[in-house]
């Protein structure tokens, strides 16, 4: 059941996510939902970008008008999309995306502001690698971004390629370098952090690619209340290797409402871990130790 109040753009909904997906999140920095968005729904997405279907808002922003939102829907940012209700119902509020913004971002999220229009005409070469402007690396997760594909989006139409585990730093990679395409069926949903590595994939197709960029945004303050597994034990938990596990495990203690808390030994200490040792790293939850240096500018990765 989602609860949305019109009022103020923001919705609460049960959580989606259990401790070992929202670990997931916090070392990979992305989920992908393949095919959620119904067709008909991207049939009129698609219509309403090419300028095929009439706008129909919801409401007009105070301060704005008609004229406003005519000329926001003709910009590379037409974020007056938004106020279409199919779009709000089916986009936005969709039903297996709610969840999982409501476990990463907490309750009353609130909803996209600002939409960014992708549209390629293939076949293209790849971009460069990069990370958006005013990425942030951090601890924090304030705000998670999504992509949109509303035609089907395979690999040979160029959907967005990137990283794992690249938004904890700043990375660099060289062109023939691959990633993980976010390639699905019409409705394919990108949910990852604003700061991953990422680029518009190589294309070999013929057509139109369209895609929509947006973020959601946090409201409160992290605490640890999505799907709670008995079995979960932090001491275990797969945060990732050497010059990973860190930042990860620093990320998911922020989440959990307990950011200030975190320390570490380093080297073999948690929240490392290999899957060929006997027992559970040792150094689990220090009081004293160090945190991971996010800004990459020590050369022993943690801060001072």
């Amino acid at each position: 059941m989602i609860d949305y109040n019109a009022e103020d753009r923001t919705f609460d909904c049960p959580p989606s996510l259990n401790d070992e997906q929202v670990v997931d999140f916090c070392r990979d920095g992305y989920l992908l939902l393949r095919g959620v968005v119904p067709d008909e729904t991207n049939r009129r997405t698609l219509d309403w970008l090419n300028g095929e279907r009439p706008a129909e808002p919801v409401a007009i922003p105070p301060g704005m008008t008609a004229d406003d939102l005519q000329r926001i829907r003709d910009s590379h940012e037409p974020s007056s999309i938004f106020l279409e209700e199919w779009f709000l119902r089916d986009v936005l509020l969709n039903e297996q995306l709610v969840g999982v913004m409501r476990s990463l971002l907490g309750c009353s999220v609130q909803l996209p502001v600002l939409a960014s229009h992708h549209g390629t005409q293939c076949p293209q070469p790849a971009q460069g690698w990069h990370h958006d402007a005013d990425r942030v690396f951090g601890p924090e997760l304030n705000y998670v971004e999504v992509f949109y594909f509303p035609q089907d989006t395979p690999i040979e139409l160029g959907p967005t390629e990137l990283v794992p585990g690249t938004h904890m730093r700043h990375t660099s990679r060289r062109a023939q370098e691959g990633g993980l395409f976010s390639d699905g069926p019409a409705g394919t949903l990108g949910i990852h952090h604003q700061s991953i590595l990422h680029r518009r994939g190589a294309s070999t197709a013929s057509g139109m690619r369209h895609m929509l960029k947006y973020n959601y945004w946090r409201t409160r303050p992290p605490q640890r209340d999505w799907i709670h597994q008995r079995e979960f034990d932090e001491r275990t938990a797969h945060f990732g290797g050497h010059e990973q596990a860190r930042f990860a495990a620093h990320m998911y203690y922020w989440l959990c409402g307990r950011g200030d808390a975190f320390r570490t030994h380093g080297g073999q200490a948690w929240p490392w871990r290999s899957a060929n040792q006997i027992g559970p790293s040792p150094g689990f939850a220090p009081s004293a130790g160090y945190r991971p240096d996010w800004s990459g500018s020590r050369p022993d990765g943690y801060a001072p």
